[in-house]
């Protein structure tokens, strides 16, 4: 028997920032082999293993990196602390363990599973994952939402990076010259006005939020450059496309009428997903939820963006995201995870992949 307690301990002792997943990435692989699966680490460093052969193919993926800050791993009253332990090496954990336990069941098909690399800074590692994995007819996004919970749908998210360039001098004779950084202002403003949109909720909203702003070189003297970071979480029915739109109109309009030069970046672009939940996915898990924890599955929608809106898009199958974990304490100094409950999410996704793939 596979010691899924153990394992999960051995990933959060590894620390694995993003970029800094290569360590982790080698155990797991290795690890991976050792219980049957044909494993390998991907140019983009991402972990990639299989088991069986054949159709249908159900993918587990979640990511093996974490934000910043490695905290102390110990077991204490029931729970497991540590980075990751939530966000979302359970998740990893669990989705590897129960690929080799379900295959023990003799299924057929193939469980292809998947550790993303820098899912917290960049689209590195599902990039490629996407354009190297063969088709595949299912998919499960490890992430916390908690044993009862399927997430069916995600918001998009569109990332830019806008530098404003003016003139500089001394501030003794400000007037002389346009303030960068006032200028940034005044540009996000219009920005956050025209790419608003408040629905009847705040899944159905379209919320735009400035997350970094930084100009200027020293307290006496104008700025001359300012950058600034607009993100913009958006839900399904609107278009990444429309609101890069929106805000091209935008960035050109004021420099036509400000005679301040802007420059801008796209970092990320990103569709809202909604899934299926009539799909045989949708109902292997649900009944799997139902018969493993004598719980109805609730369905939820995330305001954030996760990886399962890029997997559902490039391959137009059945993808939800589900994993244990308490969302609220991600990236907090309070990680951590239920045993129980990570052993009972095991259970889950083996029923849900014996299901899919009987």
């Amino acid at each position: 028997m596979i010691d899924a307690i153990g394992f999960l301990i051995e990933l959060l002792e590894i620390p694995s920032p993003s970029g800094e997943e290569r360590k982790l990435a080698s155990f797991l692989a290795k690890r991976l082999e050792e219980w049957g699966y044909q494993a390998y680490v991907d140019r983009a460093g991402n972990v990639v293993a299989q088991l069986g052969e054949g159709k249908p193919t159900i993918l587990l993926a979640s990511h093996v990196d974490t934000v910043p800050g490695f905290l102390p791993v110990r077991e204490e009253n029931g729970r497991i602390f540590g980075r990751g332990a939530v966000d979302a090496k359970a998740s990893v954990a669990a989705m590897a363990v129960a690929g080799a336990e379900a295959f023990r069941l003799k299924l057929n098909g193939k469980i292809i599973f998947a550790g993303v690399v820098e899912e917290e800074t960049s689209l590195k590692g599902i990039q490629t994952l996407l354009e190297e994995l063969p088709h595949i007819d299912y998919a499960i996004f490890g992430e916390p939402t908690g044993l009862s919970k399927v997430c069916l749908a995600s918001k998009g998210r569109l990332l830019l990076k806008i530098d404003v360039h003016t003139a500089s001098g001394h501030v003794a004779c400000s007037w002389m010259y346009k303030n960068a950084v006032e200028e940034a202002f005044s540009l996000w403003l219009l920005l956050k006005n025209a790419l608003s949109n408040t629905g009847n909720s705040y899944f159905s909203s379209v919320i735009p939020n400035v997350t970094a702003l930084q100009g200027g070189t020293a307290p006496n003297v104008v700025p001359e450059h300012c950058s600034f970071y607009v993100d913009v979480r958006f839900p399904p029915n609107v278009s990444s496309a429309h609101l890069l739109g929106v805000s091209r109109k935008v960035i050109e309009s004021f420099e036509k009428n400000s005679r301040v030069k802007v420059n801008y970046s796209v970092l990320s672009q990103i569709e809202g997903f909604r899934a299926n939940r009539r799909s045989k996915l949708v109902e292997a898990l649900t009944r799997a939820i139902r018969e493993e924890l004598g719980d109805d599955a609730k369905f939820i929608k995330k305001t954030g963006t996760c990886f399962m809106n890029l997997i559902g898009k490039w391959f137009n199958v059945p993808v939800v995201g589900y994993g244990p974990g308490d969302p609220v304490l991600e990236h907090t100094e309070e990680e951590s995870i239920q045993v129980k409950q990570y052993l009972a999410a095991i259970r889950v996704l083996v029923k849900t992949a014996h299901s899919v793939l009987s």
